[in-house]
């Protein structure tokens, strides 16, 4: 499982080192080096390992039931995921097109995600925070501002 967060440079071929607790992780839980980097929508990169990537995609495989809108964006993961394998130092090169598009440029969070790893510009990761917070904020006023309360 992978928890924690760090932020970390980028160096000028797109290599970022992933956290040795998230590495350990990797190796551990998984056995393997075969992850997988995808964009999601909110311009998240994903890092997966294989078996993950595995299980997020299978729903490709049997697509009876599920809404259309789920079948396509699963069909778009495929098409964007970007196979990767840390270096001898920790590290994974990020595509430079995948880091354009996500806004990344000199650093990232890298955020444990449980069953993923996710690598943020620390900008929007802020942001989005922030609307989260708000959010949540608004969902905690609305029983007193239902009762009048407030």
């Amino acid at each position: 499982m992978f928890v924690g967060k760090a932020k970390h440079a980028v160096n000028k071929d797109g290599r970022v080192s992933i956290p040795s607790k998230m590495r350990d992780a990797i190796k551990r839980d998984y056995n393997t080096d075969d992850l997988y980097l995808i964009l999601m929508p909110g311009n998240v990169i994903c890092l997966y390992p294989g078996k993950e990537f595995e299980q997020l995609t299978a729903r490709l495989d049997n697509p009876h039931g599920a809404p259309l809108s789920e079948i396509m964006e699963m069909e778009r993961v495929c098409a964007d995921a970007e196979p990767c394998k840390l270096d001898g130092s920790g590290r994974i090169v990020i595509p430079p097109g995948m880091r354009k598009e996500a806004g990344i440029e000199h650093e990232v969070l890298v955020i444990g995600a449980r069953s993923h790893i996710e690598i943020w510009d620390p900008k929007l990761w802020d942001w989005h925070r922030n609307q989260k917070r708000s959010g949540l904020e608004q969902l905690k006023a609305w029983p007193a501002a239902q009762a009048g309360v407030g």
